[in-house]
């Protein structure tokens, strides 16, 4: 891969603060994958504060109640990628007894709150100690004996939102994500990956608040790419495929690493992102043929990894969960324009197939 070379090529296409396609008056798609039961791979639950008496009981039903009207016969949720100190700070133990009630319904990954807090307090370094590397690996061995299917939410470049939303940056070949590689390919699990790309160094946008945004974005490709090289046997979903927030993540970057790359994933989520120019769909709700072309190339490579966050009803406030909790239902209506509007073969592949061959769910 030519760093440069791709740099150049999709530094063009930096629309930073486009405005989103999902609020659109859209017609009806013609229904054509059958109405499949489809696999949300990437989701959250929104219990509220550790030290207030989180309700990821609530979180379960609530999300099963959804998962029930949008045909959605299974979820794979995680805690999102943290940081020391935030005041709902959790990981995989907090909610797996909930998950456990309904176990053909749910599967979830581990170490967003603990892994990932690791990884960014070290972010620094660019070797580890003996002792970090035994807490790491034993944490990582933990969450793997409470029945998780992999790690994740983890993140090497994190952007934020909005207020209680942090900043994450790590070198995406730090020590500790070369580590964690190692013990998913050991085990024969997935590592969720958060890596807002960032092709080429660029001033960040105005709509990124800075601080805790950096003024400055670096470059993060290569680094990325040494991480995916590092072991072939460590299967690594790329989080977020098609909601590209910086212009950057094209369908000709994505066909590049998918070709380079055997051991890469990517989990399509259906918002448009800031750079809707790189979303599958149209705003008719079609999908693009450039994406078509890449979803027939490489039709075991993707899953749907939807990015939903769903609270307990007994939630007050208005924290980045809540907030973007309200936009799930926009995210599954979209989705399922998106599964319509593939061909139906491709579609229960991307939708189900293989989500139950990546997570070794029971089908």
């Amino acid at each position: 891969m030519r760093h440069v070379a791709l740099g150049l090529l999709i530094g063009g296409m930096v629309l930073a603060g486009c405005a989103s396609v999902g609020g659109e008056s859209a017609p009806q798609p013609t229904v054509r994958s059958g109405g499949i039961g489809w696999i949300d791979a990437h989701a959250h639950l929104v219990g509220g504060r550790a030290d207030q008496g989180p309700d990821y009981w609530g979180a379960v039903e609530a999300a099963l109640a959804a998962m029930d009207q949008a045909g959605l016969r299974r979820m794979v949720v995680m805690a999102p990628p943290q940081v020391h100190g935030q005041p709902a700070l959790h990981d995989s133990d907090g909610f797996v007894s909930a998950l456990k009630r309904h176990p053909t319904r749910f599967a979830f990954l581990g170490g967003g709150g603990s892994l990932n807090v690791m990884l960014q307090e070290a972010a620094q370094d660019t070797t580890i100690s003996d002792r970090l590397r035994r807490r790491f690996e034993e944490t990582a061995a933990e969450i793997l004996r409470q029945g998780a299917v992999g790690f994740g939410e983890i993140t090497a470049h994190h952007l934020s939102h909005m207020a209680g939303h942090p900043y994450e940056s790590v070198a995406a070949d730090h020590p500790l994500l070369l580590l964690l590689a190692d013990i998913a390919a050991r085990h024969d699990v997935v590592i969720d990956l958060h890596f807002d790309l960032v092709a080429q160094d660029m001033n960040a946008p105005e709509w990124l608040a800075s601080p805790p945004n950096p003024p400055l974005l670096r470059a993060n490709l290569a680094a990325f790419e040494r991480l995916l090289e590092h072991n072939r046997n460590a299967k690594i979903v790329w989080a977020h495929a098609g909601s590209d927030m910086l212009g950057h993540w094209t369908v000709d970057l994505s066909r590049a690493f998918l070709e380079k790359h055997p051991n890469l994933f990517m989990s399509l989520r259906m918002g448009p992102g800031r750079a809707p120019q790189n979303h599958p769909l149209t705003p008719a709700r079609t999908i693009k043929p450039e994406w078509l072309r890449l979803l027939q190339d490489f039709p075991d490579r993707f899953v749907i990894g939807g990015d939903q966050f769903i609270a307990s009803p007994s939630l007050r406030g208005a924290g980045p969960g809540l907030v973007f909790s309200q936009r799930a239902p926009a995210t599954r209506e979209r989705t399922r324009a998106f599964l319509d509007a593939l061909p139906p073969d491709l579609a229960r592949k991307i939708g189900y197939g293989n989500a139950i061959r990546l997570y070794k769910l029971k089908d």
